[in-house]
């Protein structure tokens, strides 16, 4: 219906504009990212060749998550600035709604913590203000990956148990898969992902357009689990298409899974492709579109790198990862890097790792008695019977 529409439009109708990046919207999963910059590019200069705030708004909001991949995130943090500075001038609260959202999911990838909670409160300012159930239902998940990211397992569960209800009410026929994936967060922080394998298994033949990212998360279920063998068959068959999938919102959620599985099972062809492909965005925050997050993929880097025996290399990525742990405030996070950090440190085994690792695996090993998290606090107390 879209291209049929855009075949009788007039190139420089403002209305064509927004029906382009409706297209790129309806097309963010599972297609090229060139054929969406390309219908991004198009309806953005429609947009601003009108001249009208309301419109760019509208283009900037609709592309966002069809955009929202790793190699993009400079564009996207200019585009969603850009946004949320038209939407307010504007002053419709339904614009700034989304623009905040999507501002919001845009600097958590980068750690801003400050500016990913100043836009989701602004988001639920809106929210409040128009009371509808679907704006609420979009908050209440992005709120639930605020908590996910300070580690907060039981607020996390509530927000997605709420949200879930939300959307229901209001009409959602995704509430069940967002609840669901962020429930996986939820048991995987609290290491009780094996648990959910069913689940995913079901999620995956519901929904066969999201098959290759939950195929990834099954992967991390059975590592968790410590089902390597069950995860490495995963891996075999991610392997077989050259670690290939489709860049777009959940890509990076995907290869940190992947990553994770790979970590595991302690496997050096698979540990140094993925370590490849992942490499240019040490930096970063693992998210999937405001609904969930998977932590820095310095972490990830720092385990594939010790799985490759670059002791060293580990060691850098993992620093950067608790520094910017401890910056977010992410508790979780802060304990899983602490853990692989002093694992990797074991396997060195140079004058004062010994020491060091101690520290870092008791840290770890606190952490996760505190909060809850059962597979770091399990893996802590085996790493620690080597320093006995």
């Amino acid at each position: 219906m879209l291209e049929m529409t855009l075949e009788r439009l007039p190139a420089d109708d403002p209305t064509r504009a927004l029906v382009l990046a409706a297209l790129c919207a309806e097309l963010s999963i599972g297609t090229s990212l060139e054929r969406r910059q390309a219908l991004a590019d198009e309806a953005i200069h429609i947009a601003e060749s009108s001249g009208d705030d309301a419109t760019i708004v509208r283009v900037l909001n609709l592309i966002h998550v069809p955009l929202h991949v790793p190699v993009l995130l400079k564009d996207g943090l200019a585009r969603t600035q850009d946004a949320l500075i038209r939407a307010e001038r504007v002053g419709d609260p339904v614009l700034l709604f989304f623009a905040a959202g999507f501002r919001a999911d845009t600097v958590a990838r980068l750690g801003d913590i400050d500016e990913m909670n100043r836009c989701i409160e602004l988001q639920a300012s809106m929210a409040e203000r128009l009371d509808q159930l679907p704006l609420h239902w979009l908050n209440i998940w992005l709120r639930g990956m605020q908590a996910q990211i300070a580690g907060d397992t039981d607020r996390a569960e509530q927000l997605a148990t709420q949200a879930l209800q939300v959307g229901t009410d209001g009409g959602q026929s995704d509430a069940a898969t967002f609840f669901g994936a962020q429930l996986i967060i939820v048991s995987f922080q609290r290491g009780t992902l094996g648990e959910m394998v069913p689940l995913i298994e079901q999620l995956e033949a519901q929904t066969p357009d999201l098959a290759p990212p939950l195929t990834a998360i099954l992967a991390l279920a059975h590592a968790e689990a410590d089902r390597t063998q069950e995860a490495r068959h995963l891996l075999e068959r991610f392997a077989a298409t050259d670690f290939t999938l489709s860049v777009d919102a959940l890509w990076i959620s995907s290869m940190v899974c992947y990553a994770e599985a790979a970590i595991e099972c302690r496997d050096p062809h698979y540990a140094e492709p993925l370590f490849d492909r992942l490499a240019p965005w040490a930096d970063l925050l693992s998210t999937s579109g405001g609904a969930t997050s998977e932590g820095p993929v310095g972490h990830y880097l720092g385990g594939l790198a010790t799985v490759l025996g670059r002791y060293d290399e580990a060691n850098t990525y993992l620093a950067r990862s608790a520094a910017f742990s401890d910056r977010l405030g992410a508790k979780f996070f802060a304990a899983r890097t602490n853990l692989s950090w002093g694992r990797m440190l074991l396997e060195r085994a140079a004058a004062g790792d010994a020491d060091h690792a101690r520290d870092l695996l008791a840290q770890a090993h606190t952490a996760a008695v505190a909060h809850g998290y059962a597979n770091v606090e399990r893996r802590a107390t085996e790493a620690l019977r080597h320093l006995v």
